[in-house]
């Protein structure tokens, strides 16, 4: 039936094109109905999420309600989804409806003399944004906290609010409910983990794209979308190529994502996408990079002791360059990368490598990072902080000019004395001498929270192609392709997965009358993706299984019994952060044994992953009737 079908309106195409017949945009259908049997096709949905971040999570939640059958491919291991979106502040733009006039005009001062992004992709992202408390509430949240947030003092910015889910900060709430509200709707959204996006399936004379390449244990699977695709695939952090070709950096590293390698922008350039916006990044500004996992420790440790920063750039530090003299005021996070130059708002300037040089009393007033040892010794032994008894020695340990280390580390105290710095302006209550040996350095990197580069997006959430027009039947959402082209509105990117994840996960469930409707799939059996799952995890007499999540999700905790008391406590499954998590590991699980109870006290710079422990052992002892 389907090929009779499709050869009837092959030849209303024929009759159009020798009659000169004109057809309405439901007979253009058949435009690619020779392409659509050319493709070996293995699978087929209404529509194909490539990403499982926030806007991934959005977007099928958003075409799953509108009736749609959903498949999201992720490229991550079960456990390790979520890009940027599970570790971000969870904070999410907002405004009232009622506002979105007043907060279209502070937009247009964040977007500046800039071309983009047009008032029309504005006005869709804030009419959006202004339903988002609303839905979030819709689709589970059990509350959601509202308060004023602009990070600019631009008329208009007066409207714009930030919304945590739960009132929560740091603690991936907002991720977790999305990810609930995907598990709810299994019937309709379709998970597959460890299956990037690889390529587009498009018919090359009607630009439409019919699906996805998604690779597979070492195979390609061709997977139809009859109505539409959408790209949520991230940003390029974790790309040094694309850094490097892009940012006008040698290196650079994510906050948090770790499989955000700029797939979706090569998949949209190679059907003809224009890119915009490539250049600009929320960042960077400098931290320590985690060995372990090729992104940095936490937020930031430049400014004051805050929401974001530790604040230890604000003891006795300085951070000093290739050469060994300060470039920048160590007491001033920039706003997501940017500084106050003279009135305009530019990048940070980064002398690399570069270095935070400080003293014993320093190191001893804080951690560096909140996950970190007590004192910073343990970041000593492994090398992460460089120890010399001199200043001259730190600069040979780590390849600066001596000379100019120790003038500047001698011009730094004057200011410090004389509690003015004229070359960047530190604020006088940080200028702290460095003058109690032994001395230290770390190697500073530049990171970003995301980039905001990718295809160009329009207010539908369509892509467009080199020439300003539709690619058919393709969409974007969140930090891939974000409208952001310069200065970075705080919980903008989060509100941007929330908002255009809803604009185009809804626009691509629509039907299209351009496509035929048949199926592909008659009579063939679909190709499925296979993962890693949690294996069957084996208990004895008296052991028990506990289940919560933590930041990296599911965790499972075996808890052994030795009649009434608790004999120990085993982490069997976790995906917590290498290098940051394991403290609170050993931490919560050896005073649970030694206290005899589940009521114990997190661990600084772990609070999630404690809560997750504490919460997972409470759940085991649940089944023993304590």
């Amino acid at each position: 039936m389907k090929k009779i079908s499709v050869l009837l309106l092959c030849l209303v195409l024929v009759s159009q094109a020798v009659f000169g017949i004109q057809i309405g945009d439901d007979m253009n259908a058949a435009g690619s109905c020779d392409f659509i049997d050319t493709v070996s096709w293995q699978g087929e949905y209404d529509v194909i999420v490539v990403g499982y971040g926030g806007a991934g999570a959005v977007a099928s939640i958003s075409a799953a309600d509108k009736g749609a059958r959903v498949l999201l491919v992720e490229k991550a291991p079960k456990g390790q989804e979520g890009g940027n979106t599970r570790y971000a502040g969870q904070a999410v733009l907002g405004l009232e409806e009622k506002d979105i006039e007043k907060g279209t005009e502070y937009f247009k001062s964040i977007r500046g003399k800039y071309l983009s992004p047009s008032d029309s992709v504005i006005n869709a992202y804030l009419t959006s944004a202004s339903k988002s408390y609303d839905w979030l509430m819709s689709i589970g949240a059990e509350s959601v906290a509202v308060f004023p947030f602009s990070e600019y003092d631009y008329d208009g910015g007066e409207v714009m609010k930030a919304m945590l889910v739960d009132g929560e900060m740091w603690t991936s709430s907002l991720y977790r409910t999305l990810q609930e509200a995907v598990e709810e709707r299994k019937d309709k959204i379709e998970v597959w983990y460890e299956s990037p996006g690889v390529g587009l399936i498009q018919d090359p004379e009607t630009k439409i794209i019919h699906g996805v390449k998604v690779e597979n244990n070492g195979n390609v699977i061709n997977v139809r979308a009859r109505n539409g695709v959408v790209l949520c695939t991230g940003g390029f952090e974790n790309n040094q190529q694309m850094i490097q070709d892009y940012l006008n950096l040698p290196y650079g590293y994510s906050k948090a994502a770790r499989y955000n390698t700029g797939d979706g922008i090569k998949m949209a350039m190679e059907v003809g996408a224009n890119l915009w916006h490539m250049s600009n990044t929320a960042g960077p500004d400098l931290n320590v990079l985690n060995p372990e996992t090729g992104t940095t420790f936490a937020y930031a440790i430049q400014g004051e002791n805050d929401l974001l920063s530790t604040g230890f750039a604000t003891q006795n530090v300085i951070f000093v360059g290739s050469d060994g003299t300060r470039f920048t005021d160590e007491s001033t996070l920039p706003n997501h990368g940017y500084v106050n130059f003279h009135g305009s708002w530019n990048k940070q300037n980064l002398s690399l490598p570069a270095y935070a040089i400080f003293d014993e009393t320093a190191r001893l007033s804080q951690k560096v990072y909140a996950s970190w040892s007590d004192n910073n010794k343990e970041e000593i032994d492994k090398g992460i902080i460089i120890k010399a008894r001199t200043i001259e020695e730190l600069a040979k340990k780590i390849g600066v000019d001596e000379a100019n280390l120790k003038k500047q580390v001698t011009e730094y105290n004057r200011y410090c004395y004389n509690k003015m710095d004229p070359i960047f302006g530190r604020k006088k209550e940080t200028l702290k001498s460095i003058k109690t040996g032994p001395y230290y350095a770390m190697e500073l990197v530049p990171s970003f929270t995301n980039t905001q580069g990718g295809p160009q997006r329009n207010e539908n959430g369509e892509v467009i192609d080199l020439r300003g027009n539709v690619i058919p039947h393709l969409y974007s959402a969140g930090e891939l392709g974000s409208m952001f082209s310069s200065i970075y509105q705080g919980t903008g990117n989060l509100g941007e997965c929330v908002a255009f994840g809803r604009i185009s996960g809804e626009n691509a469930a629509s039907k299209k009358n351009d496509v035929s409707l048949d199926s592909v799939m008659d009579g063939k059996l679909p190709t499925k993706a296979t993962w890693k799952e949690i294996g069957e995890i084996a208990v004895g007499n008296e052991e028990y299984i506990g289940t919560d999540r933590g930041i990296g999700g599911p965790l499972k905790v075996k808890v052994a019994m030795d009649g009434p008391s608790i004999k120990s406590v085993e982490v069997v499954y976790h995906n917590e952060t290498r290098g940051v998590s394991q403290k609170a590991i050993t931490t919560i699980t050896n005073s649970i044994v030694k206290n005899q109870t589940a009521d114990v006290d997190v661990v600084s710079g772990s609070t999630v992953t404690s809560r997750g422990l504490i919460n997972a052992v409470k759940d085991a002892l649940k089944q023993t009737g304590r």
